[in-house]
């Protein structure tokens, strides 16, 4: 594409705006400029009359920075724009621009005919991006491009997806130095903030950290690339969000491969039910087991029962199933993980790239007692800014595979659930001043 040559682009960004594929990023250190750039690039094909897609990770960016320089722009090429700010869409002539943010990705999905999606910050969008930007570019006539700027976030499912997908992503690399404009003084202001060498190298060298570390219980390298399409006996994995603000979550999977995964933040006990008795219909699931670590769970379990389902409570916190035989798990739930990652290597084919993000950062090490055990739940949720529910009910899902046949007794399921429900009441109450 032409670049008006009052323009001045550095190397690299003129490398982006002449990209001809369908993908393209650019992963870039600190005062880049990708917003300039980012700017740059949907005006100039607003006024060739393409409809465009501008997302940025949250409302106040997108009004603040990224619309505010595509305004920017269009005022410096005198362009006599309409600028709809409550709807953030601006129209000239065929041209439309839609503004949209990540925290609200699903209001994209009424969009069509759309030619281009530029997406600011791109490390920080939710791994259904690409998913929500299908349907919106598509139609006839239109060739559809994506274009990705951000400095790097490790552990980002856009880190994923550029590393497996070389061949649909075009990634072009730029430092923070390749910024001429940048001065010394400034770089070293960055360069302060900067607590270690790993920081450095995402923040300033634009270099997309791997997340793998020998502490995983999964790596990269670990998972099956392709879907064996071997058919496969169905059991499930229900975890559910306790006390607080987490996702309910229903994974269906057999030893081959996820079948479905289910997802709702919401929902009292009889709905739960509802939705565990439609996939067993729907899948023919042979075992149930069910995460009664919180305090609401038992209610959850006691209607799926009710209903003639042949669920199994998991406390995380109880003796793993082999602890008779030698295993040096700590608990249920080292096991768990353990298991499935070594379903994983033997062929359970899994494709989401948050999955895989969450299991990157579940990191076992050896306790006190040289027992086995993964890292907590609340650090990983810290790690990748969410909890990592999709992981644990694909964990207890392949628990339920591998143990339906040794399972706890009601009573002791009851126990377990009960002193564990006890403990979250306890800290709930004192966190929340509650006599």
């Amino acid at each position: 594409m032409a670049v008006n040559h009052e323009y001045k682009l550095f190397p690299k960004q003129r490398e982006f705006f002449n990209s001809k594929a369908p993908i393209c990023y650019l992963c870039c250190g600190r005062g880049f400029g990708k917003s300039y750039v980012a700017s740059l690039y949907i005006a100039l094909n607003f006024l060739k009359g393409l409809r465009i897609i501008a997302l940025a990770q949250n409302f106040k960016a997108l009004n603040e920075v990224l619309f505010s320089e595509i305004l920017t722009r269009l005022q410096e090429l005198a362009i006599p724009y309409n600028f709809e700010k409550q709807g953030m869409k601006i129209t000239y002539g065929d041209g439309v621009i839609y503004g949209a943010s990540y925290e609200n990705i699903e209001s994209i999905r009424g969009l069509s005919r759309i030619s281009i999606a530029v997406c600011d910050e791109a490390a920080l969008a939710p791994p259904t991006l690409f998913t929500a930007l299908s349907p919106c570019l598509r139609g006839e006539g239109i060739d559809p491009y994506i274009r990705l700027l951000s400095t790097p976030r490790k552990g980002s499912f856009l880190n994923l997806y550029a590393k497996e997908h070389p061949d649909l992503v075009e990634v072009i690399h730029a430092k923070t130095t390749d910024n001429p404009l940048i001065t010394q003084e400034q770089l070293q202001l960055m360069s302060n903030s900067i607590v270690n060498e790993d920081m450095l190298r995402q923040e300033l060298e634009g270099e997309m950290l791997d997340i793998d570390s020998d502490a995983s219980i999964l790596q990269l390298k670990d998972y099956p690339t392709r879907d064996s399409g071997i058919p496969g006996v169905n059991y499930m994995g229900i975890d559910l969000s306790g006390l607080g603000a987490d996702n309910n979550v229903f994974t269906v999977a057999n030893r081959y491969r996820i079948e479905e995964q289910v997802k709702i933040q919401s929902a009292n006990s009889f709905e739960l039910a509802d939705i565990a008795e439609r996939l067993v219909q729907k899948w023919s699931i042979q075992g149930i087991f069910i995460d009664i670590t919180g305090s609401t769970s038992c209610g959850a379990l006691d209607v799926m029962r009710s209903k003639g389902l042949q669920v199994t409570g998991i406390n995380f916190a109880q003796k793993p199933f082999d602890c008779d035989t030698g295993n040096r798990c700590a608990n249920a739930r080292a096991e768990m993980y353990l298991d499935l990652a070594k379903y994983v290597k033997d062929g359970l084919f899994v494709s989401s790239d948050d999955i895989k993000t969450q299991l990157a950062y579940t990191t076992v090490f050896v306790n006190q007692s040289g027992k086995m055990q993964i890292i907590k739940k609340a650090d990983i949720k810290e790690l990748i800014g969410h909890s990592p529910d999709e992981a644990d009910s694909l964990a207890l899902a392949v628990y339920a595979m591998e143990h339906k046949s040794v399972s706890l007794t009601k009573d002791e399921e009851r126990k377990k659930a009960s002193e564990v429900a006890a403990r979250y009441a306890y800290f709930w109450h004192r966190d929340n001043d509650i006599e």
